[in-house]
């Protein structure tokens, strides 16, 4: 289905923008089963010929981009917009390497990942793992993956968006995108956050403490942490509770709390593409406002990104990094992307486990009890959590917690799973 075709036949389907409609719990899966793990991403070009392509199908979606113009019209917008944006895009390119870094990372994910899933989970279940990369908006796409997955005899699936944060704008376009191509005759859970993993979390502090080493060790103490994430629309808060702006705070909380040295911190958004009312702080506004504020040394931690892309080399490490010169932050550095950091290919690994269940155990606590059995695992209990800034809701997130010997399972009890298209609502 072409970017096109999907445009003229969408219908908003609340249940699958906001993953309500796949099931959240686990799949039981047998010996011989092959169990199919979608990771979901964003896509980017690799080739300056892409680019026009890759901006006309990102403007012709209906979920991520809003357009102040009628269905019918949209797509002489997109095409006009797309020619007029891709010059300034193509420069981008040229100036991070000629090409997004996003696809060589995700693939290397993906390579990692299903080694992992195979031979830590593989003996416990008598599954085999096999990942398949889904891009959005270019290749590999989701009609590739799916046809692969048919060719693999894929028996059971997970879906797992590579955003720690379940966001309308990125994983329901996904979603919806993904099941406007026909439903997948599998038993189907999703992964819709892993916003806590403690995995995620040691990770993204791992990031924070090699990005500090770069400052000179006079400025280090008062370095301050701007936390930027991916941009969202506003609209997708009142009309679909979307959980997103909740779940990058919590990330954000909940690195902090691991830290020791009390820094100061901002979180920002990157501008959506499109003209819709965007979620939060924009990021250039939040540069401004901190230096007004004095600041001098600053550090931008992608917070909503497992990879590189053109979003963390050019929009933060260019475009930001002049807007803070400009403004009189003298030190001014990046993080690198986490990528295939061991932490967060374990933390991927143990959101896929949690979904799984030996067929064996069904009704049991499975793989999160097993010798074999991740080190965290999901529970149901839901602390209370302060406001939100940006929406002023207290929404909750997964809670991580070792697992042990006296496990016993809090959240629903998984089953046989449902297929795709008996999730439909």
């Amino acid at each position: 289905m072409t970017p096109l075709a999907y445009l003229r036949t969408f219908r908003p389907d609340r249940a699958v923008l906001t993953g309500a409609a796949y099931d959240r719990g686990a799949v039981a899966v047998s010996k011989g089963d092959v169990v199919g793990v979608v990771m979901m991403e964003l896509g980017g070009p690799l080739r300056p010929d892409e680019v026009e392509p890759f901006l006309e199908s990102r403007l012709l979606d209906p979920v991520e981009v809003d357009l102040p113009v009628p269905r019918a019209l949209r797509p002489r917008a997109a095409r006009f917009l797309a020619r007029r944006r891709g010059q300034e895009l193509r420069r981008s390119f040229e100036m991070i390497g000629g090409c997004s870094p996003l696809r060589r990372h995700v693939s290397e994910q993906a390579d990692v990942l299903q080694r992992r899933l195979n031979g830590r989970f593989g003996p416990a279940t008598g599954a085999t793992f096999r990942t398949y990369v889904a891009m959005r908006h270019g290749d590999p796409s989701m009609e590739t993956a799916r046809r692969r997955m048919a060719e693999d005899g894929v028996t059971k699936v997970v879906l797992l968006p590579l955003q720690p944060h379940f966001s309308a704008s990125m994983a329901g376009s996904a979603l919806s995108y993904w099941r406007a191509h026909g439903t997948v005759e599998a038993p189907t859970a999703l992964v819709a956050e892993y916003a806590t993993h403690p995995k995620l979390v040691g990770a993204l502090n791992e990031r924070v403490d090699e990005g500090l080493q770069r400052f000179p060790r006079e400025v280090r103490d008062r370095v301050q942490i701007l936390f930027a994430a991916h941009g969202a629309l506003r609209r997708h808060l009142h009309k679909l509770d979307d959980p997103y702006c909740c779940h990058v705070q919590a990330t954000v909380r909940t690195v902090l709390a691991a830290r020791t040295d009390g820094r100061a911190s901002t979180v920002a958004f990157l501008p959506p593409l499109g003209s819709g009312r965007a979620l939060g702080t924009r990021l250039g506004d939040a540069v401004a406002d901190l230096a007004d504020d004095g600041a001098s040394a600053l550090l931008v931690v992608p917070i909503s990104f497992l990879s590189d892309r053109v979003d963390t080399a050019y929009d933060l490490d260019v475009t930001a990094r002049a807007v803070a010169a400009k403004d009189g932050i003298s030190h001014f550095e990046v993080t690198n992307g986490l990528n295939g950091h061991p932490l967060v290919i374990d933390a991927l690994a143990e959101c896929v486990a949690t979904h799984i269940e030996p067929d064996a155990l069904a009704g049991g606590d499975g793989l999160l009890a097993s010798a074999d059995g991740p080190d965290l695992v999901a529970t149901a209990v839901k602390a209370r959590v302060p406001a939100c800034p940006v929406c002023d809701r207290s929404v909750p997130t997964r809670t991580w917690r070792p697992d042990g010997p006296t496990f016993e399972r809090l959240g629903p009890k998984p089953g046989t799973g449902h297929s795709d298209r008996a999730s439909t609502a």
